[in-house]
């Protein structure tokens, strides 16, 4: 769940419906996390950086990522046209929307397939790579020749850490992207929780992507969402004491849902 874009009075808590939204939040995540990493100039900001490429990495030896994100850019574009070819909405307002995604989809087709060329026979990210799975295991001791780069000038670890995220710029971007488009999609609509629990069926001729509730910081109290692309159930929980088993809320909670679907 992440807040993006949001009133700074406000947290957005997100939840989505299908795998393949899953991964592209956590692809977000990670990215979102190496630019955190890459624009300071600590050891530890390059940590960060670097950690948030390996399982970059590791997400994409999982799955055929790239193949979910053409999929994703092709469908996308087919339903703008289709929103484009509608009298009420302006053509012109859309073209360049559809200009990106289209280039985009295009650039991704023609890209070399598999691990990106910067990092796939780099054994110093190897290294690492084996190290970080081990609690603790990429202290200085253990990997002295990190240790070593760590300490160099940071403009020397910004340029090596933007040479390696350029072999996963296309899947940045065209992740980006989708989500903007998603995000942007949903009508807000206010609700309330009664009790502290919402259910809701979802309309089942729309196939729903993501789900967002937005609550005021002041509320006190967060949502656990879970659902399906044809139900919602939402339950408000605080924590009275950190470290204490989260308790439903009691009282009724006003929220903002989104349902969010290109």
């Amino acid at each position: 769940m992440q807040n993006h874009h949001q009133q700074p009075d406000l947290i957005v808590y997100e939840y989505p419906l299908n795998e393949r939204m899953r991964t592209f939040l956590r692809l977000e995540f990670l990215f979102d996390q190496y630019r955190f990493g890459a624009a300071g100039e600590s050891a530890w900001h390059t940590r960060s950086a670097v950690a948030a490429l390996l399982d970059v990495m590791a997400l994409l030896t999982r799955s055929d990522i790239r193949s979910e994100l053409q999929k994703e850019l092709d469908r996308v574009g087919s339903n703008l046209k289709n929103l484009q070819a509608q009298p009420q909405v302006d053509g012109d307002v859309l073209q360049p929307i559809l200009d990106e995604g289209k280039q985009l989809a295009q650039q991704l087709r023609e890209a070399p397939t598999g691990m990106p060329s910067v990092v796939a026979s780099n054994e110093f990210l190897s290294t690492i790579e084996q190290r970080a799975g081990i609690l603790g295991g990429t202290c200085a001791f253990d990997l002295a020749g990190f240790h070593l780069w760590l300490e160099s000038p940071a403009a020397t670890r910004q340029a090596q850490l933007a040479t390696w995220h350029s072999g996963f710029a296309l899947i940045d971007q065209g992740t980006a992207y989708i989500l903007r488009l998603l995000r942007g999609s949903a009508d807000p609509v206010e609700k309330v929780a009664h009790g502290g629990s919402f259910q809701a069926m979802l309309d089942r001729s729309t196939r729903y992507q993501l789900l967002r509730v937005l609550l005021p910081k002041a509320q006190g109290c967060y949502p656990e969402i879970s659902g399906s692309k044809h139900f919602c159930n939402i339950r408000f929980l605080e924590q009275p004491e950190q470290g204490e088993r989260p308790q439903q809320v009691s009282e009724d909670v006003s929220f903002t849902l989104e349902q969010c679907v290109i």
